[in-house]
């Protein structure tokens, strides 16, 4: 009789997702992962054909993360300022992880670029004064908003600035303004 498996592909990508949420991608490989897991790699490459694999479907988890989880959160009744205060929350709150995801190349820098321009175009839907602009006007509005909040986030996630939350709401909005001009 065939003996049934205990460690299902779910349990590895669950656990490859806690390990680069903790310690970034320097702790994924099969080895941290199997040894995080109290078993062999041998299940991960029962699973997965490589670990390109694994990190394929581990973009797929973070995609589905942020997007469902990060960027619905409600900051304000704005959202456009939303999507930033969302995204600038997420590099304070799990600094090592934002660090992992947009900080370091190791998912795509524009596959990872896309989450939060697409995040962003669905607010300029939701906003009367966007909603109506162009793609490539929507394009420049993002990278003229992005800029302050990338370098926001950044500097936050690497603990190099602190900013307390009526600063950072008063410093984006008049960034959106601007740029919206």
């Amino acid at each position: 009789m065939a003996r049934k498996k205990t460690i299902l592909k779910s349990h590895i990508l669950d656990t490859a997702y806690d390990v680069v949420k903790t310690e970034g991608f320097e702790g994924f490989t099969a080895r941290n992962i199997a040894k995080t897991m109290n078993c062999s790699t041998q299940p991960i490459y029962l699973e997965f054909k490589n670990m390109d694999d694994l990190k394929n479907e581990l973009y797929i988890k973070i995609q589905e993360y942020l997007t469902e989880t990060i960027f619905k959160q409600t900051h304000s009744e704005d959202p456009i300022l939303n999507t930033c205060l969302n995204f600038i929350h997420f590099a304070k709150d799990e600094p090592i992880f934002f660090r992992a995801l947009f900080l370091e190349d190791h998912l795509g820098p524009e596959r990872m670029q896309n989450l939060p321009y697409e995040a962003m175009l669905d607010a300029f839907e939701q906003e009367e004064k966007t909603k109506g602009l162009s793609k490539t006007e929507q394009r420049k509005l993002f990278e003229k908003i992005w800029i302050t909040v990338y370098g926001t986030a950044a500097l936050l996630a690497q603990d190099l600035i602190k900013l307390d939350e009526t600063m950072l709401n008063d410093n984006l909005a008049r960034t959106i303004k601007e740029a919206s001009k």
